[in-house]
């Protein structure tokens, strides 16, 4: 199966297990979950459960309903993030994936609180994942590392006061790794975790994940300077616009995307070292990751 109906196939599947896992419109309060629906299911790569479900297999795992759960979680995670990235008092978006944001749909109150819900259905989904008590811990604090202060809100919060600072390699990289990597290196190490894997094959997951994590936010910060609106499904050159501190402002947009290769390259060298040809899907990923264009 080539990387392109391999990823439309399991984002089919993720699509249909959200679907499962969350309250239908109908059920009360109907605008909540709506603007909950609203927003999750606006489209996506479904990138961050996909690695997760790629990792279970490169560790080893042969029944993906138990990773399922938490591959999830970390979808949901993700959209929590992408409203609240999108309200005026952040990033003041008013399209996500070419629809009107959540905020203007639903007011801001309602897209707060929607956020809210995802964040805490997250952890809710990824206590359904059939897995002994022990090893369901060990994802719950994977998943509250990866989203919280060491994480993708801390980096959040970096990447506020970063605005209309002077730009430098130093803080970038920090926001980077906390924003966006730290969530991505989670969905591969809990991949192994769910497979069971031994706790080094996790970290060298991790690793992995780390690289490609930041690869994807060079890429995106490159994609902000040169694609289309209508690529993207948003506003592009926002962020220089308000002076955000981006890896183009700091190193230029050859060295970007030269960087973004080189990270995506160390994950993949990373991952063949430990797991070989089991692999491959998320080797073709790390290359999917810095070939997009959107």
């Amino acid at each position: 199966m080539d990387l392109q109906t391999y990823l439309k196939e399991q984002k089919a599947r993720v699509d249909a297990a959200l679907d499962r896992f969350l309250p239908p419109e109908q059920e009360e309060p109907r605008v909540l979950h709506q603007a909950m629906r609203y927003t999750l299911f606006a489209g996506g790569k479904r990138l961050r459960p996909i690695l997760a479900l790629a990792a279970f297999e490169a560790a080893g795992g042969t029944d993906d309903t138990r990773v399922m759960p938490l591959a999830c979680s970390l979808e949901l995670i993700h959209t929590f993030s992408l409203i609240h990235d999108d309200l005026p008092a952040m990033d003041d978006d008013d399209y996500r994936r070419g629809k009107p944001a959540s905020h203007k749909v639903f007011g801001e109150g309602v897209a707060i609180l929607a956020g809210d819900a995802l964040f805490a259905a997250a952890f809710d989904v990824a206590l359904q994942a059939p897995l002994p008590p022990e090893v369901l811990v060990r994802a719950l604090r994977e998943l509250t590392w990866a989203s919280g202060p060491e994480g993708m809100i801390g980096g959040q919060v970096e990447d506020l006061e970063a605005e209309g600072q002077p730009p430098t390699a130093e803080r970038v990289l920090r926001i980077h790794r906390k924003k966006t990597a730290a969530l991505i290196a989670s969905s591969l190490a809990l991949g192994g975790i769910a497979a069971q894997a031994p706790e080094v094959e996790v970290q060298i997951l991790k690793e992995a994940g780390l690289a490609m994590g930041l690869a994807f936010q060079i890429v995106d910060d490159v994609l902000d300077e040169v694609a289309s609106e209508q690529d993207l499904g948003k506003k592009s050159h926002k962020d220089r616009a308000r002076g955000k501190c981006t890896y183009p402002r700091v190193f230029g947009l050859e060295r970007a995307r030269e960087d973004a290769r080189a990270y995506a390259q160390q994950a993949k060298e990373i991952l063949q070292r430990a797991f070989g040809p089991k692999s491959l899907r998320l080797q073709q990923i790390a290359d999917f990751i810095v070939e997009r264009s959107y």
